[in-house]
């Protein structure tokens, strides 16, 4: 019985000692939380997947698709189609903060190793793959969600326009993260090839993004020519 009583008083004294510890939300029905990830404000990010989706079928599955077929049969052998996948940000009371579908089954999310942004980064990558072509592939958000939330980063782009920074890996496009030389943040550099509309030759554009002044902007080139994923990543000297 004493010990009992020295176990209860020790919780209540960790409970009243202002020890940050993040308490579980709620998860809507038919999902199972996939993935959890420190912030760093004491919230998290989450990735909700179909309950269904086990920790195995999603690794089979990242970069083949997943549909209703991927799933053992049902009672009336007809097997529903998977949930989309959910992004949400949940505070250390176990708030909901925002959440987001993200309109495919499968996703995954990491801490990004960008350095020198004005808060801590993050890939939310989605596996948006299709049953065939090589235009398809996982495609990686930039989110700062002490910032925006679980809106993308945008990027400046060449003519002005702002646009979600989102990473493209697919049978024809490749990204890559570039050190910085003088030690601020780093660069990213993707390759793209896909036909032109006028005489259906290969065109490759090489776009290079960096972070200057507080945004992200954006430097691309083009020239003639196929790169698909066979081939390796292009030379630094392609890129603007």
């Amino acid at each position: 019985m004493t010990k009992l009583k020295g176990w209860w008083l020790g919780l209540s004294l960790l409970c009243g000692s202002g020890f940050a510890v993040a308490q579980p939300s709620e998860v809507p029905e038919g999902y199972r939380v996939a993935q959890q990830v420190l912030v760093g404000d004491g919230s998290l990010l989450e990735v909700l997947e179909d309950v269904r989706v086990t920790p195995q079928l999603h690794a089979d599955s990242w970069g083949n698709g997943l549909d209703a077929d991927s799933f053992a049969q049902s009672e009336d052998d007809h097997p529903a189609s998977p949930l989309s996948a959910q992004a949400r940000l949940v505070s250390d009371s176990g708030e909901v903060l925002a959440q987001k579908s993200l309109d495919y089954p499968l996703a995954t999310v990491e801490k990004a190793p960008l350095n020198g942004l004005p808060s801590p980064a993050f890939f939310l990558t989605v596996d948006q793959t299709a049953p065939m072509g090589s235009y398809s592939g996982p495609a990686t958000q930039v989110l700062m969600p002490q910032q925006s939330q679980l809106d993308s980063v945008l990027y400046l782009g060449e003519e002005g326009e702002r646009q979600p920074l989102v990473f493209a890996q697919t049978g024809k496009a490749a990204w890559r993260i570039v050190p910085s030389l003088e030690g601020g943040t780093e660069s990213i550099q993707q390759v793209s090839s896909a036909s032109s509309m006028e005489n259906e030759e290969f065109i490759t554009t090489y776009r290079t993004f960096r972070y200057v002044d507080g945004q992200w902007t954006v430097s691309s080139r083009q020239q003639a020519g196929y790169w698909d994923m066979e081939s390796d990543f292009p030379e630094p000297a392609l890129f603007p």
